[in-house]
């Protein structure tokens, strides 16, 4: 079992840190004194992780406070600001602040642990202030269970360092940098080389940075094969059995966060949708756990005004880490069709001057900002919601071709909502879904080109075969053929169970929309009285498939056994 501790020294956008790691503890914490246990100065310590104590320093409260910004802490500084750490005074160190401004939650820096000001743990504190205690209750979960049973330890006893050398994580690091980072851009790579630099040369960086950083080799060896299958996904497994563990779970984490956004990027690339929808979710919350939704004029700090500068230096950072993890559960649950966790963000759009080089991410909030949540709203209503969700993003500019085809995807997802609710579509609406999906064509072949295989690079363009049967006119049959080949490209070159399921699946549903038709026709020159020697002006059933001659013969008891990934 590991005793490293769970650190949350952030490896994030515009981050950097200050001051040196202690080689040494100088301190020990009150749990490891009163047991007399071996104590690592962190906070929490390793001891007090492992066997579920609340880690706590009473003493040399300046020291603590240093320790936590530096370990725990909620978020480096940026590069531009000399770094700063909390500065308790001694007669505020124990103190809760007097909670008097409105606000809508309590914020514990420490421990970056955010709740309401009703929370029952709150409510002791609270209470102890209202009654002016010289001593108020600190913010705990006092008698939140009965206590019969002891919390579990650290489950966690991999050796990441051992198990894969430092130069093959550059290698990944530097894959990630070019593929992954550009739209999902939540790391500091320079940052986080120097923390691995320092991780795997013996200065422990906790398990929270290894979760962070398994994350990032995980990608780069999905985008590069780089790593044999088995290798990549021991170290996925290793980030998960990290992420999900109890015992370090109970103090998030900037680290663990970010390891979850990487979690659910590559879950939703490599697994199904349910697993996908399911991990978006569990980062929203920690999202809210940490209290990355809340501006911090709306919270009151524990620490009091010590720890607000710190914070503050740091505000655009949360932020974006935050409309990053809603960017991901928005575009998952509304193209699964299950609920968004919805914090009530406020959303940044619209940020792309001044961003550097290379970053897409803010065209990535540009492209989901435009889509309307669903809402219990009359239908009517909900159909003008929804097309003029779909006109702000076909108009949306994006550059990156990953991006092109999350701009299809949202386009679709918009265009089968507005389907059920039977919508009349207005002149050039269709032609708008039309000319959304055909730009995603040739981005999804350059992705496919470079070996990149995003989540949507077969989806996409099977999706948009699916909208343009459904639409049905002249001009969406036309652009069937281009589809059709770009989906037999993609299939040809992955040469995947799911890739030759889909083209299919496609073949199939042209030939019942052929047969659709020609019943159709057959039907017309009956009652048109058209003769037996004139059938032969219309094509005949086999010359319309002639150029699916490859697709094996399949009835409709096909798709009764298929696997749809639900």
């Amino acid at each position: 079992m590991s005793d490293r501790p769970p650190h949350g020294n952030a490896t994030v956008s515009n981050a950097s840190v200050s001051g040196k790691m202690r080689q040494r503890s100088r301190q020990a914490c009150g749990p490891c004194r009163q047991r007399k246990r071996k104590c690592d100065g962190q906070f929490p310590c390793s001891t007090c992780t492992g066997y579920g104590y609340d880690c706590q320093y009473m003493d040399e409260p300046s020291k603590a406070a240093k320790r936590s910004a530096d370990d725990a802490g909620l978020l480096p500084l940026p590069p531009a600001k000399e770094a700063r750490v909390l500065e308790w005074q001694d007669t505020h160190a124990n103190r809760a602040p007097a909670i008097s401004t409105p606000s809508s939650g309590i914020l514990e820096p420490l421990k970056l642990r955010y709740m309401g000001r009703h929370s029952s743990v709150a409510f002791p504190m609270t209470v102890g202030l209202e009654m002016q205690a010289a001593n108020p209750p600190r913010l705990h979960s006092f008698a939140y269970n009965p206590g019969v049973r002891a919390e579990p330890g650290c489950g966690v006893n991999f050796d990441l360092a051992t198990y894969i050398s430092w130069d093959k994580v550059k290698n990944l690091m530097d894959v990630y940098s070019l593929t992954v980072h550009p739209v999902f851009g939540i790391l500091d790579l320079e940052r986080l080389s120097q923390r691995g630099e320092e991780h795997w040369h013996g200065r422990d960086q906790g398990l929270g940075f290894e979760a962070l950083i398994s994350g990032v080799i995980g990608l780069g060896s999905l985008f590069s094969g780089f790593l044999g299958e088995d290798q990549e996904m021991r170290i996925v497994r290793h980030a998960k059995e990290i992420l999900e563990d109890a015992s370090i779970g109970r103090v998030p984490s900037i680290d663990k966060i970010a390891g979850w956004i990487l979690r659910t990027v590559y879950v939703r690339t490599t697994s199904r949708p349910h697993s996908a929808w399911m991990c978006s979710c569990t980062t929203m919350h920690l999202v809210e756990a940490a209290g990355l939704h809340q501006p911090l004029d709306a919270v009151v700090l524990t620490t009091g005004d010590s720890g607000k500068k710190a914070l503050e230096d740091i505000a655009e950072t949360r932020e974006r880490i935050a409309q990053i993890a809603q960017c991901l559960n928005i575009i998952i649950a509304y193209d699964y069709g299950r609920s968004v966790v919805n914090l009530g963000l406020t959303w940044k759009s619209g940020l792309r001057d001044g961003v550097r080089q290379g970053d897409w991410t803010p065209q990535l909030f540009d492209l989901v900002g435009a889509v309307p949540l669903d809402r219990h709203a009359d239908d009517a209503a909900r159909r003008n919601e929804l097309m003029a969700g779909l006109d702000k993003v076909a108009q949306t500019v994006v550059e990156h071709d990953f991006l092109v085809l999350i701009k299809a995807d949202l386009a679709f997802c918009l265009f089968r909502r507005l389907r059920v609710l039977e919508w009349t579509w207005p002149p050039g609406s269709l032609h708008t879904i039309v000319s959304v999906g055909l730009l995603a064509l040739p981005a999804a072949r350059r992705l496919m080109v470079q070996n990149h295989p995003w989540w949507n690079v077969v989806g996409t363009v099977f999706q948009f075969i699916c909208v343009l049967i459904a639409i049905d006119t002249t001009e969406s049959l036309e652009t069937i053929s281009e589809a059709m080949e770009t989906l037999e490209m993609i299939t040809e070159r992955l040469s995947t169970h799911l890739a030759i399921e889909a083209l299919h699946t496609a073949r199939h549903l042209v030939r019942a929309s052929l047969e659709k038709k020609h019943k159709g026709i057959s039907i017309l020159e009956r009652v048109s009285g058209i003769s037996d020697g004139a059938e032969g002006q219309w094509p005949s059933l086999g010359s319309f498939l002639e150029s699916f001659q490859q697709t094996p013969s399949m009835d409709m008891d096909f798709l009764l056994g298929m696997d749809l990934l639900l």
